[in-house]
C-alpha cells in the first residue's frame, strides 16, 4: 500500500487568471434527460384514476434539451462571474485542506474515525460538485470516467487507508493540472483532464462514504 507523503500536506494556491479565462470559453454541454418517473396517489374506491400525462416526445426532449444547453452557455453577468471566482477559489483550497487533514489522522491512527471520514467525504463531494458547475467543465460521457481506480469494499482500517491513498491521489492530480497553474493558457487536453478527474472524485468519493457509514460504530451512527 502506498504511503502518504507530509509533502502533500502543502496547499496549492490557484492561479485565477487561468481560471477566468477558462470560464469565458464557452462550454460544452451534453445534457441529461430528467427520466424521474411520477409516482400518483392512491385512488379513492369508486373513482377513476387520474389520467397519467403522456411521456414527452422525442420532439419535445429534444425541444428541452436545447433550452438546457442554452441555458447552460448563457454568458455570467459580471455579479456573477464574481461570485463563481470566488467560491472557486474557496473550493479549491478547502478540499486540500480538508483531505490534508483527514488523510494526516487517518494514516496515523490504529482505528480510523470513520464518522469523520464520512463527514469531510461528504463536505468534499459538496467541494468537487460546486467546482465542477462553477468552471463549467464539459460533461464528461460515462465511458470515460475512470471507475474508481484501485478502488477494493473496505472491510477494515487497511482496506479504508487504501481507498483514502487512491481519492488523495485523484484530487492531488486534480489541483495540480496545469489549467489552474497556467495564466493566459488554455490545454483543451487538461480541462477535459480536469473533468473526468473531477468526475472520477465524486464517484470514488461516493463509494468512500459508504464503506465509512457501514464501518461506523454503532454508537457513532445518526438515526
Amino acid at each position: 500500500m502506498k504511503s502518504f507523503s507530509a509533502k502533500s500536506i502543502s496547499v496549492i494556491p490557484i492561479g485565477l487568471l487561468g481560471v477566468t479565462i477558462l470560464l469565458m470559453l464557452p462550454p460544452s454541454i451534453n445534457a441529461q434527460n430528467d427520466d424521474r418517473e411520477s409516482h400518483g396517489r392512491p385512488t379513492p374506491a369508486g373513482l377513476s384514476p387520474p389520467v397519467q400525462p403522456r411521456p414527452p416526445s422525442i420532439r419535445e426532449r429534444q425541444f428541452k434539451i436545447l433550452e438546457m444547453e442554452r441555458e447552460a452557455a448563457r454568458p455570467r453577468t459580471p455579479e456573477e462571474e464574481k461570485l463563481a471566482l470566488t467560491q472557486i477559489a474557496e473550493d479549491f483550497e478547502k478540499i486540500q485542506v480538508i483531505n490534508n487533514k483527514m488523510m494526516g489522522v487517518t494514516m496515523r491512527a490504529v482505528s480510523p474515525d470513520y464518522a469523520r471520514i464520512a463527514g469531510t467525504t461528504a463536505e468534499i463531494k459538496m467541494r468537487a460538485n460546486r467546482m465542477k458547475d462553477n468552471l463549467r467543465l464539459s460533461k464528461v460521457d460515462s465511458n470515460e470516467v475512470e471507475k474508481s481506480p484501485g478502488y477494493k469494499k473496505a472491510q477494515d482500517a487497511d482496506g479504508m487507508k487504501a481507498n483514502l491513498l487512491s481519492l488523495d491521489g485523484l484530487i492531488m492530480s486534480f489541483i495540480k493540472n496545469p489549467i489552474f497553474k497556467n495564466p493566459g493558457v488554455v490545454d483543451v487536453e487538461q480541462a477535459a483532464k480536469a473533468s473526468r478527474d473531477i468526475e472520477t472524485i465524486i464517484e470514488l468519493r461516493n463509494l468512500v462514504n459508504k464503506d465509512a457509514q457501514r464501518l461506523r460504530k454503532p454508537t457513532e451512527k445518526t438515526h
